[in-house]
């Protein structure tokens, strides 16, 4: 950072010329300054002569803004492009990976951006003309601000930072090493046994851990001789959690596993050596080196929730809390346990039979998708029918349509966004061989809910620099409205006043389940940043009783097991550092939505609501829906629903 003199000199000679910007200059010089390298960007003289010749006000400061968003689409899209044909192989099915595929993946094109455009004075450049807004700022002032105020508040955040370009392909390499192993973590179903060898489940498919175990776990909900399959699959998912799997059984089906004694082929075999604990202290230790280059926000968590976010963690933690603490799951737990006719179990914390499918066979399930989407390429040609049965018109249907490519993916599945006007919404959804069924269909309307998004707060938002929407957790809120109409679109669900409140209490029981599962994500970082030099054997006995620790806490009242492991078992905790907040949040804020939607049209609102971009959360919710982000909404429908369901007859 230069002298205080430098700074002062600088402001006093452009106040001099500028008067009425008296209050911008002293703002901008001095974000600058901070940021300003004497060893890489010049002298004290030459920042100085920087300032005077750059600062615009009127006509001119208009052009800069209007150049810096055409040029910045332009640079984040290709950027966005060249990202997916880097990672084709490692994201979509495309065969076996071989080690060029994985480094290719690893290599991020824009790891250099930020810094060059320090070097290249363009960052110096915003930063002095546009100033930069903290949270707090945004949260008062920004409901008085225009869309124009807004983009440019936008504009200069890209660069109130300078973290180096080694930095950031560290970052990167670390998260696309870590995904490379989850997308990898298959369990070959048909080769689980019991103590007698015989096959648990004979015809089973192979499944991603732990999107699909979980997946299947609900399917046999549908199932009369489920429950030992399901108990079998909470033993599978503890045994990954306490790296107690064999080594040799992960993503191979050359070898017999029975998860309760432990056993490969009949035998003890060596277990995973810590593996999944050394991959996410690797994404750790790579987030750790951004810390020295935030000094408002020098850990993880803080850049998470306060400038990705921009919701405080206390106050994220609070609504959590607040949803897990609600009466109505005691009341809900009693529900369920009384339509099971048996006493909980810890994995009916994914409870699947207040679904529409509830009652309809996996089976049954899998033909009727099947029949109507047997591959990507059908589910491709049928968006337009999927958004028309949704309510969008045929003209807005095929604009999302054709602005959505659909692929076969190597992981659960996923979606991502275009990056510039002239390029497609990713859309990757998990296709077995045989064809799409209905777990890879579910998904898929999951993503195309995050793809429908996209393509909105891109193609149709007025300045791409609000490009998006506040924080993933929205996006996910609007997978979560597509992904509960999944029924609807395949024409076997119910609609009507019973089956609404079934659906409230589903989304009720399920926001509950993740909102665990992302305090076990925080209160694990929070352990991360007090223990630096952990090693994976420390990190895995860390999330072990940080789960237990939650599970004692907001589950074992309700489905007994205490000790529990089970909300460890996210990949996403693994890949994706502190994505899993998003969820519970996701949840919360389609339930909003969707109270919203029985009085208006989804199809008409959606697009009103994602083209106000990426305004804070706060304000967003006050625009869209008149309210904050809030658990008690889904509480209070939750109470609603108990009361109406109290008589139903068991499953």
């Amino acid at each position: 950072m230069l002298k205080e003199e430098t700074i002062s000199r600088t402001c006093e000679k452009l106040i001099k010329k500028y008067p009425s910007e008296a209050a911008r200059i002293a703002s901008c010089v001095r974000r600058a300054a901070g940021l300003w390298n004497a060893r890489k960007d010049g002298t004290a003289a030459a920042f100085q002569r920087f300032c005077v010749n750059n600062f615009f006000i009127g006509p001119e400061l208009d052009r800069l803004a209007g150049v810096f968003e055409l040029k910045l689409e332009q640079i984040g899209g290709h950027s966005t492009a060249l990202t997916l044909k880097l990672r084709r192989e490692v994201d979509e099915d495309t065969g076996p990976l071989c080690q060029a595929d994985r480094l290719f993946a690893s290599y991020s094109p824009s790891a250099h951006f930020n810094e060059d455009m320090f070097q290249n004075k363009l960052a110096f450049l915003a930063l002095l003309n546009f100033p930069v807004r903290g949270l707090e700022t945004c949260l008062e002032e920004g409901p008085a601000w225009g869309r124009e105020e807004w983009a440019r508040t936008r504009l200069a955040q890209r660069f109130r930072h300078r973290v180096p370009a080694e930095v950031n392909q560290e970052v990167e390499q670390a998260r696309a090493e870590a995904e490379n192993y989850i997308n990898s973590y298959n369990i070959f179903m048909d080769r689980i046994t019991g103590p007698s060898g015989e096959e648990v489940f004979p015809a089973g498919p192979r499944l991603l851990t732990h999107w699909g175990l979980r997946d299947y776990l609900k399917g046999l909900y549908s199932d009369r001789n489920g429950l030992s399959g399901q108990r079998v699959i909470q033993t599978i998912m503890e045994r990954i959690i306490a790296q107690e799997i064999p080594l040799k059984f992960i993503n191979s089906g050359r070898h017999s596993w029975d998860p309760v004694e432990n056993t490969l082929d009949g035998a003890k075999a060596k277990s995973e050596p810590d593996t999944r604990y050394a991959m996410f202290l690797e994404v750790f230790r790579a987030h750790l080196k951004e810390d020295e280059y935030y000094p408002a926000e020098p850990s993880h968590m803080d850049r998470k929730f306060k400038l990705e976010r921009e919701i405080p963690e206390a106050e994220a933690e609070k609504i959590f809390t607040d949803l897990l603490e609600a009466p109505e799951g005691a009341e809900a737990a009693a529900l369920i346990a009384a339509r099971l006719a048996r006493p909980l179990e810890p994995f009916d914390i994914w409870y699947d039979g207040l679904k529409p499918r509830a009652g309809i066979s996996r089976a049954g399930l899998d033909r009727a998708v099947s029949a109507r989407y047997p591959d990507a390429a059908a589910f491709q040609r049928g968006i337009p029918e999927i958004l028309a049965k949704l309510g969008f018109s045929a003209e807005t249907a095929g604009f999302v349509a054709e602005r959505v490519q659909v692929d076969p993916a190597r992981g659960a599945g996923h979606a991502w966004g275009p990056g510039m006007r002239t390029e497609k919404a990713r859309l990757r959804t998990r296709i077995p061989e045989g064809g799409m069924d209905y777990q890879g269909f579910n998904i898929a309307m999951h993503e195309l809910g995050h793809c429908t998004e996209q393509v909105f707060s891109l193609y149709k938002v007025d300045h791409t620099l609000l490009a998006g929407v506040p924080n993933s957790a929205f996006t996910e809120g609007f997978a979560f409205v597509f992904q509960a109409r999944d029924m609807e679109i395949l024409g076997l669900g119910a609609a009507d006043e019973t089956a609404a409140h079934a659906r409230n209490l589903d989304t009720f029981w399920a926001a509950r389940e993740i909102a665990g599962v992302a305090l076990v994500d925080m209160n694990v970082w929070r352990w991360l940043y007090k223990n630096k030099d952990a090693e994976p054997e420390d990190l895995r006995q860390a999330v072990i009783e940080i789960s237990r620790s939650v599970w004692d806490r907001f589950y074992a009242p309700l489905l007994g097991a205490r000790g529990c492991t089970l909300p460890g078992i996210y990949s996403h905790m693994i890949d994706y550092a502190l994505y899993l907040p998003d969820y519970p949040l996701g949840h919360i804020i389609a339930f909003q939505i969707e109270e919203y939607f029985k009085e208006h049209s989804l199809a008409g609102e959606m697009e009103r609501m994602c083209v106000q971009g990426a305004i804070t959360p706060k304000e967003w919710m006050r625009r869209a829906v008149g309210a904050d982000i809030s658990p008690v909404p889904l509480v209070r429908a939750a109470a609603r629903a108990l009361k109406a369901l109290s008589g139903g007859d068991e499953l």
